[in-house]
């Protein structure tokens, strides 16, 4: 086993052949499943999505004129103000959310749109063929008259069903979907607290959900990049932090706690420009921490408290690094099983430099290393380069064991005298050698893709137990690709329900022991990738070529402290877990 060091982080590497203790006690050697396939079937599927058409520039969705005539009683910002950036919201936009709507078992899939309301596509997929059917009309979604763009959802109200939240563009609101169980949705934001309708556009972004003050009610974190003239009409901006007042006996009504509990992103200088966020517990502490990618340098990490606040810890913890934050992704990596954050960003090509190659020094990989403290290990990981980096998530796409990175990317330059050369970025798959290091075969895996891509849901479209993809596109069609791997190893898929916690048990932390003496493997819950979209709640474990009945899962829940634990578990089947009462 060769090792090295950086920043006093430790990584272990291994050879693809790995001795380990099989169930019976003897040496057993396995090797790692072969080079994943994916097959694009977006229109087998059922994917064939219209987008309104894209406006040029003097159209765009922030365009003054567009702006006053949707919102009369606002100030008109400085015309003579360059206009080129009014363009960047809608090419930031490829909202999705994998989610079970109607509690069948199967993921569907909430899609957004320009210019259009969000779709519903209910999941009909069986062992022979994957599908999906629209079930937009009639629904709650069809009223919409705004373009959308990001969407998650979570059980908010805590009577066993995946609620809904999703961010505008242009529009004049947050939207909130309440699901009746059945897959029928009322929206209610403004009954809940949650609408934000001030008079102003909203520029929204990526969303996120975790129960941060371990009340045992799920809460929220919205996102929004401002515009130049955008920032004369929205002050405060729209990224903010929304608490649950379920404790309190209004269950998925909502108060928003951004000054309160100290995460107001606003400065007298900048503007906000946040475009995702993720909560997770990194110190152990019990409770979840805040991290948000933003574009311009403005990344920050804040530090759980325990009391209701955080503490912006962004430079003490040697993180923020990227120039352009865009997505992240976070998950245990390695056969020490550190836990770790993916976040993209630009990286200049050299076609296109414009003389700010300094400033695009592309993705980030931070490994934490205890005490509060983050290691940068991009270059020793190899996944620097996305070119323009959107979304990003992990995926295990032979069931080996381990976290291979996938992102999406490309920018479809509005602005006037710019090249446009990062309209044909492509999508990157970088699979984990097993030696700490990373190699990039996306084309060689059937990703081939050379249009603006935004989002990466990771799910298991019809529960075969390999890891499909979801891809948005801006003002596109979304990409579904198959897993058509011909062999893989085999899997474990853990689904958890909280009771004294979260009803989604966001924040759960799984450890799964494929047989004794072998290493752990771990998950948190509700922590995967974001940009705009966000992955069912099924926690997938590639298992490899494991023999016998996996020795145990372990939950540890968030609220109540206690955990749960199985064992002679058999592989290759969703098991659900339940927190006790």
């Amino acid at each position: 086993m060769s090792k090295f060091v950086k920043s006093g982080l430790l990584l272990a590497t291994v050879s693809l052949a790995t001795t380990l203790i099989s169930c019976g006690g003897s040496s057993k050697s396995y090797v790692v499943a072969a080079a994943p396939t994916f097959a694009d079937e977006s229109q087998a599927a059922g994917f064939v999505v219209s987008h309104g058409k894209r406006a040029e520039e003097k159209d765009c969705l922030f365009n003054p004129t567009v702006i006053k005539a949707a919102f009369p009683k606002v100030t008109p910002p400085n015309v003579a103000r360059d206009l080129s950036r009014q363009c960047d919201p809608e090419r930031s936009a490829g909202g999705a959310a994998a989610v079970d709507v109607n509690g069948d078992g199967l993921d569907d899939i909430v899609f957004t749109r320009l210019y259009n309301h969000p779709l519903l596509y209910i999941n009909k997929s069986t062992k022979k063929k994957v599908l999906f059917v629209d079930e937009t009309k009639g629904s709650a979604f069809e009223k919409i008259s705004s373009s959308t763009n990001g969407v998650a959802a979570a059980d908010i109200d805590k009577d066993g069903d995946q609620d809904i939240v999703v961010t505008s563009l242009a529009g004049k609101q947050l939207f909130l979907f309440i699901n009746d169980g059945k897959g029928k949705f009322t929206e209610k934001a403004v009954e809940r607290g949650v609408a934000m309708i001030d008079g102003r556009p909203h520029s929204g972004m990526g969303i996120s959900f975790g129960d941060y003050d371990n009340d045992g009610w799920i809460d929220f974190h919205t996102n929004e990049w401002q515009t130049t003239d955008t920032a004369e009409f929205v002050t405060p901006s729209h990224s903010r932090l929304f608490r649950n007042l379920g404790a309190s006996g209004r269950p998925g009504f909502f108060e928003d706690t951004t000054e309160k509990a100290g995460v107001k992103l606003e400065s007298r200088i900048e503007l906000v420009y946040s475009f995702s966020s993720s909560f997770t517990d990194f110190d152990g502490d019990g409770f979840l921490d805040l991290a948000i990618a933003m574009d311009f340098g403005q990344s920050r990490f804040y530090w759980n408290n325990g009391d209701g606040t955080f503490t912006n810890g962004t430079v003490d913890a040697d993180l923020g690094k990227e120039e352009n934050g865009m997505g992240m992704a976070i998950g245990f990596f390695g056969r020490q099983q550190q836990l770790a954050m993916v976040v993209t960003s630009i990286r200049t090509r050299t076609e296109c430099n414009d003389g700010s190659s300094l400033l695009r020094t592309g993705n980030r990989l931070y490994f934490y290393s205890g005490k509060r403290k983050f290691a940068e290990v991009t270059d020793e990981a190899g996944i620097r380069n996305s070119n323009w980096g959107w979304g990003v998530n992990l995926i295990d796409t032979t069931n080996a064991g381990k976290r291979d990175v996938v992102t999406a990317a490309g920018m479809a330059i509005p602005w006037k005298d710019s090249p446009d050369c990062w309209r044909h970025d492509p999508i990157r798959l970088w699979l984990d050698d097993g030696s700490g290091s990373y190699s990039e075969k996306a084309k060689l895996a059937g990703l081939t893709n050379t249009e603006p891509s935004k989002g990466v849901i990771v799910f298991d479209a019809d529960n075969d137990g390999r890891q499909d993809l979801f891809i948005t596109r801006d003002a596109n069609t979304p990409l579904f690709l198959h897993n058509t791997t011909a062999s893989v190893g085999k899997w474990l898929g853990v689904k958890v329900l909280g009771s004294t916690s979260n009803a989604d048990a966001l924040g759960a932390k799984i450890t799964v022991t494929p047989i004794e003496g072998a290493e752990v493997m771990k998950a948190f819950v509700g922590t995967t990738g974001s940009f705009l979209t966000q992955d069912g709640r099924v926690t997938h474990f590639g298992l490899n070529n494991f023999r016998g009945k996996v020795a145990s899962i372990k939950v540890e829940f968030p609220a109540s402290k206690k955990s749960v634990v199985l064992t002679d578990v058999k592989p290759n089947q969703v098991v659900t877990i339940r927190e006790p009462q």
